[in-house]
């Protein structure tokens, strides 16, 4: 309630500022209005000056998705919004995102940083998703290659299997028990621990129950719900150097203490010095060790820092973006009965009840 106070109040006070402005200086919305028509721009919904299109969403903020669908059938598969006074292009469909990345990747590389989620100014190391394109953003991709090599998801076949095993463990037991299974903290969990035991070969929560006390599982879920908490700085940049509603200091606060937990996890790794031959599986951990730079525009070895804040970068990006989707997922079949009888009979027709669904089965079949 109180976010939602304080986003109210920052939003009125980005808009009435250049409604001030307006009032002083009345040429200056002609001018602008010229600027703006006078550039080659997709189609799209008019908006109200200032606050561009915020308005087209914001009457149903809680499914924007529903009248993104709306607009697609007005203005085509690509459409203009203005979010505030920030530009916002919409790719609709799967053909339209094809073209994007096959033909303009280089144009759009660069994504629009969220504050709550951009790092001080002072920081050497920015997170892949919001670096500019550059040394640092090619190098960061290729241990993203890395890891999503097909040589290295068939080598972690083994220890994803045990994510899944785990998760049925914890819901058969939650059933058993009569108790009902909150999707966002089961998922939070069971993904923590995968990639504990993908980058430090072990579970970072012991088990379901007591995951809600650690300081890691509260961190966690407090960046995930300040970095998609409505910010009116995202939407008037101008906004930024003063952070009305306090989400970049809070966040980067949290995130702070989120790598600080990361960093005891790499020092107990470091300490076991394990030695591995050959046909040991590797971690994540032993593939960030390995890895070498170009030794010119990048760092020959990755530094502890670069290291500590790439891994924590996985946890928030990955713990957000997949509890998130499960969580959404789940409630949209929960909500429509005959989605979930096609989806158990896909399954019963494709895997079947009697043997567990593996990668092999799904990938032939989404094929």
């Amino acid at each position: 309630m109180n976010d939602l106070i304080s986003s109210s109040i920052a939003i009125f006070l980005a808009v009435a500022a250049p409604l001030l402005l307006l009032l002083f200086f009345p040429n200056f919305l002609s001018s602008w209005k010229n600027k703006t028509t006078s550039r080659r721009l997709p189609p799209g919904p008019p908006g109200w000056p200032f606050i561009g299109n915020l308005l087209d969403l914001g009457y149903n903020y809680k499914a924007p998705h529903k009248r993104l669908v709306q607009l697609r059938k007005k203005y085509g598969p690509v459409f203009m919004i203005r979010m505030g006074a920030v530009n916002t292009l919409v790719i609709a469909s799967a053909d339209a995102a094809m073209e994007l990345f096959k033909s303009h990747d280089q144009a759009f590389i660069n994504r629009h940083p969220i504050q709550a989620l951009q790092p001080p100014n002072d920081d050497n190391y920015h997170g892949t998703p919001w670096s500019p394109h550059g040394p640092i953003w090619r190098m960061n991709r290729r241990l993203y290659t890395s890891f999503f090599s097909r040589t290295t998801m068939k080598n972690t076949l083994g220890r994803r299997r045990q994510f899944v095993d785990q998760l049925i463990r914890w819901i058969s037991v939650e059933a058993k028990e009569g108790r009902s299974v909150e999707i966002k903290h089961l998922t939070l969990v069971a993904f923590a621990n995968l990639l504990g035991n993908l980058f430090f070969s072990k579970d970072v929560f012991m088990d379901l129950k007591s995951a809600a006390g650690t300081e890691l599982y509260q961190l966690l879920g407090k960046i995930v719900v300040l970095s998609t908490t409505p910010n009116a700085s995202d939407f008037f940049p101008w906004l930024r150097n003063l952070d009305p509603q306090n989400l970049a200091n809070r966040t980067l606060k949290a995130v702070q203490a989120c790598a600080d937990i990361v960093d005891g996890f790499a020092k107990e790794r470091r300490s076991t010095k394990a030695v591995r031959n050959n046909n040991e599986e590797k971690d994540y951990w032993d593939l960030l060790m390995e890895f070498e730079g170009n030794g010119k525009d990048e760092p020959i070895k990755l530094s502890d820092r670069h290291i500590i804040y790439f891994i924590t970068e996985i946890f928030i990006g990955g713990s957000d973006s997949l509890i998130n989707s499960v969580e959404w997922v789940m409630t949209e079949v929960v909500r429509n009965p005959e989605v979930m009888r096609k989806a158990k009979d896909e399954i019963a027709q494709v895997v079947g009840y009697n043997r567990k669904m593996e990668e092999v089965i799904l990938r032939a079949y989404l094929i």
